[in-house]
């Protein structure tokens, strides 16, 4: 098990000129830098790795009021692109490996159009431009509603994306029902006047090794349930003893078991180990509910705090994928349970804003229906038709295949794509 990131929540100044902006993000990195020193030093002591220590911003527009207010500040395309690279330079100076700031909680905005140019022309440059800028779209909500304009604006920013490089959709997201201070990015964002931190954490390999002792489901998630409670009473601790010697908040622990991209460290393996026929097949959902039904109830326990299945983050997933094992409806079942949803997948360059569109809809509606928080990362890839092989050069990345989506062939102009519904509540 490691620590995947350490995650720091604050609240920044987009709407102080810039001289301003810079002295008040040099000072709170400043002191969040001090923190976060001290906090790994902790858990190097008790034998846990750190890998990452990031920064997500409250989100940029929230509200119609925000969002009237936000454009009128950025309508200068190259102050909002300033402000991101004096973020990213101060976010490196201070030992920051990434930052995200949500463009819109979007579910609560219904005149979106407004937004348009920024959402779908300076967004998708920012991101292509800074390295370490990670964002998203907060689509829909059991409590407001689908926004359907933003869902095609974010059609139009994951196409934008793909070309040149289709790697920049690992950056941007499309969530429902994410809640405030989640470590996981692109989804995560502050809403706090206050600075917070959060734990994510890469710990796949905990559940394959008590799935290795496999003789009954009872007791595999007897075992599971302990070890989790083990792990929770260890970092709470740790967190919470840091906190007391900040005045930065602990909000607590995001306990999806994220995968990392070897046999031994994957969420796929863990499943496979239970004897189904391989991960994604007809009767292994009960796996995916077993882990979920062991991950601690507890105060400190947020985010998603599910099962996660990032095709190209896992090495047996992306390996099923390439075997044509797994069908793109296999993983909208298990997000009916698991935490992100369609999270790393990747899928024919051709592939349309209309097909992209109902492949959101149906995530959307079922985190709606459910109450649940899904995300959704998409990623066309230049050049390669279903069947074709995907590897990147990323540590994060294991080698698979695009994935077969069927395709919609016939052009209805009577349908939801082409229909002029902004908004949408069940």
């Amino acid at each position: 098990m490691k620590i995947r990131a350490i995650t720091f929540g604050i609240r920044v100044p987009f709407f102080k000129d810039i001289t301003t902006f810079e002295s008040m993000i040099s000072k709170r990195l400043t002191y969040l830098s001090e923190i976060h020193q001290t906090l790994r030093t902790v858990f190097e002591k008790n034998h846990l790795e750190v890998e990452t220590v990031r920064i997500c911003t409250q989100p940029m527009i929230s509200s119609e009021n925000n969002m009237r207010r936000f454009l009128n500040r950025m309508q200068d395309v190259h102050e909002f692109n300033e402000k991101i690279e004096i973020l990213q330079e101060k976010c490196n100076a201070h030992g920051f490996h990434y930052f995200a700031s949500c463009a819109m909680l979007a579910d609560q905005v219904i005149n979106i159009k407004k937004c348009e140019a920024f959402l779908t022309s300076t967004l998708p440059s920012t991101l292509k431009t800074f390295d370490n800028f990670f964002t998203s779209l907060q689509i829909s909500s059991t409590a407001n509603g689908l926004n359907l304009k933003g869902l095609k604006y974010c059609c139009k920013i994951i196409k934008s994306l793909a070309h040149p490089n289709p790697f920049n959709n690992l950056k941007f997201c499309v969530s429902s029902n994410v809640p405030p201070n989640t470590p996981f990015f692109p989804a995560a964002y502050h809403a706090s006047e206050h600075a917070k931190f959060s734990l994510a954490l890469e710990m796949a390999d905990e559940v394959v090794k008590i799935f290795e002792n496999y003789t009954s489901l009872t007791l595999v998630q007897q075992e599971l349930r302990k070890k989790f409670n083990e792990i929770y009473n260890e970092l709470i601790k740790i967190c919470e003893n840091g906190a007391k010697k900040s005045n930065v908040k602990f909000h607590g622990i995001d306990f999806s078991p994220a995968p990392y991209p070897t046999l031994e460290k994957s969420i796929g393996t863990a499943i496979e180990k239970l004897n189904f026929d391989h991960f994604g097949c007809r009767g292994s959902l009960i796996g995916i509910a077993l882990i979920k039904s062991c991950i601690p109830k507890k105060e400190k326990v947020i985010g998603f705090s599910g099962f996660m299945q990032p095709v190209l983050e896992d090495f047996i997933i992306s390996k099923r994928v390439s075997e044509g094992k797994i069908s793109l409806e296999a993983l909208l079942l298990n997000s009916a349970i698991c935490g992100t949803g369609l999270d790393c997948i990747p899928l024919p360059h051709d592939i349309s804003e209309r097909e992209l569109f109902y492949i959101l809809l149906d995530l959307c509606t079922l985190s709606i229906s459910l109450n649940k928080p899904l995300t959704a990362r998409l990623m066309p890839i230049k050049g390669k038709l279903s069947g074709d092989e995907v590897d990147f050069d990323f540590e994060y990345f294991a080698k698979s295949k695009v994935m077969n989506v069927p395709r919609l062939m016939d052009i209805k102009k009577s349908d939801l794509f082409y229909q002029n519904d902004d908004f949408f509540k069940f």
